[in-house]
């Protein structure tokens, strides 16, 4: 299998995952960033049940594991959320930023933690 036709692989799940993401954003308008938080613990269930349903990342073919990884990477968001973060530091409080961060790492490890039992 070619090095292109792998890239190919990981361009078309990160175009859809960013595709999906934008879509999901315009339709969820909040005062705090409750889109992002969406994406970020679906996506990374997803990943878990994806790997876990798979055998495990050992068990993934280059193929599905570039286009999932690419699907996810292009879905979830940390630059957003980092920058989401600073925001409400700057625009309500430091614990309404601290809420976010803890909020987002908790859900997101156990969504990818559900994914991975669920697929057990």
């Amino acid at each position: 299998m070619s090095d292109l036709y792998l890239h190919a692989m990981f361009g078309l799940g990160g175009g859809l995952g960013a595709v999906l993401r934008h879509w999901i954003a315009i339709r969820i308008r909040h005062d705090l960033p409750v889109a992002t938080l969406i994406v970020n613990v679906f996506g990374s269930l997803l990943l878990g049940l994806w790997v876990g349903y798979l055998g495990g990342p050992t068990g993934v073919s280059q193929e599905e594991q570039r286009l999932v990884f690419g699907f996810c990477g292009g879905f979830t968001t940390f630059s957003s959320f980092a920058y989401q973060s600073l925001e409400l530091r700057r625009e309500r409080t430091i614990a309404t930023a601290a809420g976010n961060i803890v909020l987002s790492l908790l859900l997101c490890w156990g969504a990818l933690w559900l994914g991975l039992m669920a697929m057990r």
